[in-house]
Formats: structure tokens, sequence, C-alpha cells
């Protein structure tokens, strides 16, 4: 479903620009290659002269596949706003370039989507205190406080979590707090050297799954009329995965929250967060000590204290005996799970880590109601986006998800200890983690 922005008229000899080009690179590229969109530090797309400066390279990336990322297959049910090109986009667009790019409009033409990928005037919140990794950790989780410092109830219409230092912040998993565990809050922060605490698996508060952030990820933004109350007092906190591989200053992450301080009231959505099986024995020629699972759990026990890896094997009621024969290199999994929250779908995600090869989310798999909700042929973790399905996807009581992640041992650091990978939380484990985004059907 593409962006609705006026069609731009020819002023000089047509060349096919503004008719066919410019409405493509419009609805494709022009949200993220514009001020405050994740494609500006390469190059804007805000004029149609910058279209043409910079045509050798959407040629280069455009042709190679690189641009624009859109890693989800035309198994999955259709998105609304998706940034992947048909063959007959491609072509035009292609085509125009080697053509010589020629304009029928004025150089100085606008080139801005009609719906930016920033947010329009957003309450900018940084965290009550930049984290600077006092742990000393190299895989660090950390929980910090962000106070909006809202004087009266407002609804959350749109969201966005910005990276600060962007080379240590691997991903990052925000959750809305009640005021009333402001106290306990600040005892945990009080009680762990440095902005915040150190946190695993979730907050340890009362919360709300809210964000989730990776590279790729556009702002998020509820459908008209939806929205997340809040309240007087009310804050966030964000689990920050740092990865250390270098040690660059401290990280002022903010977030950015569109609010509506209406009284009218908005349909509350719902945030579901499903955990599935991740399981990788060593492959081909790797050997070692911490090729045996109750190794590598261990180290992983000692270094995060808890790993869920077990308590997902049981609630999909399989074991490490059924993994235990993926030693060719490729590792998969496969969970069914009755939908947490019913309502229409607002959007899907799916996480993995460095290792994810394919993923997908089925709705009613094996029967007549089958739905793939999401299918990525081919993961990149630069690329991870919420999807947000073009028809109107209900989910009803007794419905079943379906949740499939397999990874390639061949996508691991050859210069890492050969271990056994095992759902957990450092940036070298792996994960298959899913949201489902609802609100309430009429």
């Amino acid at each position: 479903m593409p962006f609705e922005h006026p069609p731009l008229e020819p002023t000089l000899e047509e060349t096919g620009f503004a008719t066919v080009v410019a409405p493509i690179l419009l609805d494709h590229c022009a949200s993220c290659h514009n001020p405050g969109g994740p494609g500006s530090t390469h190059w804007y797309l805000s004029t149609a002269r910058d279209v043409v400066e910079v045509s050798p390279y959407i040629v280069e990336q455009v042709v190679s596949g690189q641009m624009p990322p859109w890693p989800a297959s035309d198994l999955g049910v259709p998105y609304a706003k998706s940034l992947g090109l048909t063959a007959d986009e491609f072509d035009a667009v292609i085509g125009w370039l080697e053509a010589g790019a020629a304009l029928d409009v004025d150089e100085d033409t606008p080139m801005f989507a009609a719906e930016l990928a920033a947010l329009e005037d957003p309450l900018v919140v940084p965290p009550v205190e930049p984290y600077g990794g006092e742990s000393g950790r190299y895989d660090d989780y950390r929980c910090l406080v962000y106070q909006p410092d809202l004087d009266e109830g407002a609804w959350l219409t749109g969201y966005q979590f910005v990276a600060d230092q962007t080379e240590v912040v691997h991903h990052a998993l925000g959750y809305l707090v009640p005021a009333r565990e402001w106290e306990d809050a600040l005892a945990r922060d009080a009680r762990d050297e440095g902005s915040g605490w150190e946190c695993f698996g979730g907050t340890g508060l009362d919360d709300t799954f809210v964000v989730g952030w990776a590279p790729g990820q556009l702002p998020g933004r509820y459908p008209d009329g939806s929205g997340l109350r809040l309240e007087p007092g009310d804050f966030f906190v964000v689990q920050v995965h740092y990865h250390y591989d270098t040690r660059p200053g401290p990280d002022a992450s903010w977030l950015e929250l569109q609010l509506d301080h209406g009284s009218t009231e908005l349909e509350p959505v719902t945030i579901s967060q499903y955990l599935t099986p991740a399981e990788i024995p060593c492959g081909p020629g790797e050997a070692g000590p911490l090729c045996d699972r109750t190794a590598a759990m261990a180290r992983a026990v000692g270094e995060f204290g808890v790993v869920p890896a077990d308590l997902i094997n049981l609630q999909c009621r399989v074991s490490p005996a059924d993994f235990a024969d993926m030693t060719d290199g490729t590792a998969w999994s496969s969970c069914d799970l009755p939908v947490m929250a019913t309502g229409e779908i607002i959007s899907v995600l799916g996480h993995m880590h460095a290792l994810g090869a394919t993923y997908r989310m089925t709705l009613n798999p094996d029967t007549d109601e089958e739905l793939v909700l999401l299918d990525i042929p081919d993961w990149d973790y630069d690329w991870q986006y919420n999807y947000e399905p073009a028809q109107s996807i209900v989910l009803k009581r007794g419905d079943v998800l379906r949740f499939e992640c397999s990874w390639e041992r061949s996508r691991r650091d050859p210069d890492l200890e050969p271990a056994y990978v095992l759902w957990s939380f450092g940036s070298d484990d792996e994960m298959c983690f899913s949201t489902v985004v609802t609100r309430p059907t009429p």
C-alpha cells in the first residue's frame, strides 16, 4: 500500500521522472533518506537534484539488492508501506537511471515522502543518567530509566528508540512502568554502580512491553484511534544490550514519544511477546569443551545468572535431544503457541541474532485458515522491522501461532571458540523472539 502524496507534474520535456520514477522513490526511499531518517547519514533524497547527484549509488545499491531493504517475502501477507520494489518498479527506476537520469521537473522540487520516518514533534526523553559501561562486561544488559514527567494523562500513539553510541548498542527492549514502581526503580538503580541496573530477561518491575529496537528499525506508529495509555508519574525502563567491541563514551540513547493529550478515549493496544527455542549444536569440524551443551549452559548461567533456554524448550515440548542430530551446520526449531491476546493485528516482528538464516510466523498452521503472517527467507540482522499487514487480520480465542526459526553456523565469527549455541542473552548466543501487537475489534 503506497503512501498518499500529491503526484509531481512534468514542467519540462517529459522523461518519466515525474510520472513514474518520482512516485516510486517517494514510496520506497524518501522516508529513510530525508533528514531524521535512518538513511540520511549516507545521502539525502530531499530534492530532485539529490536524486541525480547520487544516481550512481542508487544504481549500485538497487541492482545489488541492498536497497531498499525489505527482507519479507511474498509468501507472507501483503504489508502496508512495504519498502520492497516490484519487478516493474525495479525496471522503471533502473531504466530511467541508466538512460541518463534526466529530470522533467525543476531541480529544487521537494522529494519528501508524505509520511517521513521521523515522528512529528515528538517528546524527546533522555535517560535519567547516561551509562558509561561501569560493569565492565563485554555483553552488558542494562536497565535504564526514562522519565517523561507527564503532568496529565496522555495516549502514546508513536514511539522510537534512538541509539546514541551505535557501535556498542546491540538491541533494546522498552517497557512502560506504572508510577507506583518509581521508588523500586530508584532503589535498584542505587544498588548498582553506574546508571540503571544489570538486568536479563526483563526489568524486574511490573511493566508492559512497548518497543523493540534493532538496527534498521523505523519509528512505530499505532493506527489512528489507537494508543497506549500513560498516566502522570508513569515512566519507561529500557533494557539496552551493549556489545562492547570498543569502549566509546557514555551512552545517552533516547526515546522519542508521540503523544495525544486529547480527552478522547483511544482503543488500547496490546503487545504480546513469544519466546521459542534456539538450539544450535557444533557443526562439522568443530570441537572443544564448549561444544558440550551442559558446559555451554554453565558458561551462560555464569555470565547472565538466568538463562531461559530450558524453560522455553519445556513450553514448546521439546528437549535438547530433539536438536542433537542437527550437526551439519544448520539447525531449526518450530513451536506452536496459543495466541496471547485477541483482536486485530497491528504489527508483527521476528528477532534473531547473527546466525539467523530464516524466520516464519504462521497463523493457524495446517488448517484451512492457515495464513503466513511473516516469512523472511534470508535473515539479515541489520534490518528488523515491525511489519504491518495491509489487510485486517483478527486473532480469535483458540487461534494458534507457529514460530519457525533456522540458523547457519557458517554465519558465526570464525575467531570465536567452538561452542554449542543456545537461547541466551549474549551477542554470540541466539534467540527466536517474536512480538504481535493487537487492538480490540468492535
